[in-house]
């Protein structure tokens, strides 16, 4: 097993470890601003580091084939319109450390739809592996205070959902990112999904209030934007259009290890002491999912 073979799955681990931290912004957020506004304004600044990347690369939007430009306005709708309302809206009502658990089941989510749409095969020791991780999720994060809110199943449905709508984004997705750059794939949705969060705050009255955000909610949405969103999105597409969807989206149980820690920084959540039980479970679980197979882990 190289080290460059397992580059990708390390940079998307890389990138769900900032992601965790994306829970904790939006919990800043969440009192200042509404999902579509705090969307917009994270993926507007994706935009502009991609535009910029462009710029000094001196590179062009790759031209797009009629016939795959539907899915691509499909994957910018999934991933982010509807994933980028139902992250920012579920961690208005559960913490950091609780959420980043719920979308931690995205790996599995995937494995079945993969299976299901013939892009891999479904193998035990995926399969044992995934739920390795998401046990040591668990024994890492739960707590007993986690359920103290009565609206904590309301973010834990949006954040189900949100699981959801990445793993099939993640599915999706890799054929085209074998077929156009990065850049093109990432400008292309992340403009269809900048008007429609737009489109939805217009509709909610909720991009009235980011003439109001506090110089800490501005501060937020920078990291936001230029942190989880965009590193994390960028090495998750890199490793994406590099290996099998299910390889990289098991590394999405870095997430909760890191969403705990930066709660506990800068929120006050508290840290159970599981979570270096959990840590060894989770990292376990990604070796047992990322060990080769004879004939590969693509059908």
């Amino acid at each position: 097993m190289s080290f460059a073979a397992q580059l990708p799955v390390l940079a998307a681990a890389l990138g769900s470890a900032f992601g965790g931290t994306g829970a904790v912004a939006a919990r800043l957020l969440a009192d200042e601003a509404g999902p579509a506004a705090v969307s917009l304004l994270r993926y507007l600044g994706l935009m502009g580091v991609l535009i910029v990347w462009l710029l000094l690369s001196r590179g062009r939007i790759a031209r797009i084939q009629p016939r795959d430009f539907p899915a691509l306005v499909a994957v910018g709708v999934l991933q982010f319109g509807l994933f980028g309302w139902l992250f920012s809206a579920g961690f208005m009502h559960v913490g950091a450390a609780r959420g980043a658990i719920v979308l931690s089941t995205m790996p599995i989510q995937t494995l079945i739809l993969a299976v299901l749409l013939g892009r891999e095969r479904f193998t035990l020791r995926k399969l044992l592996g995934m739920a390795l991780g998401v046990v040591g999720v668990a024994v890492a994060l739960w707590s007993d205070s986690a359920t103290a809110s009565p609206e904590a199943w309301k973010g834990d449905l949006f954040l189900f959902a949100a699981a959801f709508v990445t793993a099939l984004n993640s599915v999706m997705v890799g054929p085209y990112l074998a077929r156009y750059p990065i850049v093109t794939v990432s400008l292309v949705a992340t403009g269809v999904g900048s008007v429609l969060l737009a489109l939805a705050g217009l509709w909610s009255g909720e991009l009235a209030a980011i003439a109001d955000l506090s110089a800490r909610g501005w501060w937020a949405v920078a990291y936001f934007a230029a942190g989880p969103t965009c590193f994390g999105f960028l090495t998750w597409t890199w490793a994406l259009s590099r290996v099998a969807p299910t390889r990289v989206t098991v590394t999405v149980v870095v997430n909760p290890i890191s969403a705990a820690i930066a709660a506990a920084l800068y929120l006050g959540e508290t840290i159970d002491p599981r979570i270096v039980l959990g840590l060894a479970l989770v990292t376990a679980a990604i070796v047992m999912v990322n060990w080769p197979a004879r004939d590969g882990d693509r059908t």
